[in-house]
């Protein structure tokens, strides 16, 4: 049997089996030859920007999705189910210093990678469009931590490396746009899962919550054929 090629795997688990962008795929060869060298001076680890890897969930993501520890009873849930679907509709491919998750948004409305915007969720649990035409100009911003000196030095490396970023200052690099947002739309879907968890008194024992398989996507989105 042939090996799997890794990033079709890595496709499968973090893009739902999209094809994954030309950039994308640069960096993610980029960090998994530098850790196979055992190199220590790869500019994007050292400005905190790791790329997930074997199928793993960001951390926030993650604690989220299993209950959090600040909140108890029907919310808890309800956060968990809203968040659940939140990754259904989102990308995380890598978590910056702050483990901040960061991905793809393609959104109730199914929006193609190609064009997709990309998305941070902080450590505040609020979701937010990132600055970035792809994930190398959104990583490059985040990388760069407000400073165009450390923009131009780790835009030129990741051009060494064979991508193609033009932006010359952090200002230059804009956010795509999208109708839904996805603060908005989790907020829709946790005011939701509210609701609907109050109205049937499910009941929370504190453990790992399971994830309901359905869930509220088409309600907040247009209907679709």
């Amino acid at each position: 049997m042939s090996p799997i090629d890794p990033i079709i795997q890595y496709a499968t688990q973090q893009l739902g089996g999209r094809t994954m962008p030309d950039d994308l795929r640069r960096l993610l060869n980029l960090q998994w030859r530098d850790a196979a060298g055992g190199r220590s001076d790869n500019l994007l680890k050292d400005a905190g920007v790791t790329f997930l890897d074997g199928g793993r969930m960001p951390r926030l993501i993650a604690a989220v999705c299993t209950g959090r520890d600040d909140l108890e009873g029907a919310a808890r849930l309800a956060y968990a189910q809203a968040m659940g679907d939140m990754v259904r509709y989102s990308g995380f491919v890598a978590e910056d210093a702050a483990s901040d998750a960061i991905g793809y948004w393609f959104s109730p409305d199914r929006i193609p990678i190609e064009t997709a915007p990309l998305l941070r969720f902080d450590t505040d649990g609020n979701f937010s469009i990132l600055p970035g035409n792809g994930i190398a100009e959104a990583i490059l911003v985040i990388a760069s931590r407000d400073n165009n000196l450390t923009f131009s030095k780790l835009r030129d490396y990741l051009n060494e490396q064979g991508l193609n970023i033009t932006a010359r200052t952090i200002q230059d690099v804009q956010r795509r746009e999208c109708s839904l947002l996805p603060q908005a739309t989790y907020q829709q879907l946790i005011q939701a899962y509210s609701a609907d968890l109050l109205a049937t008194s499910v009941s929370d024992t504190g453990g790992s919550v399971n994830i309901m398989t359905i869930h509220r996507g088409p309600k907040i989105c247009p209907e679709t054929d």
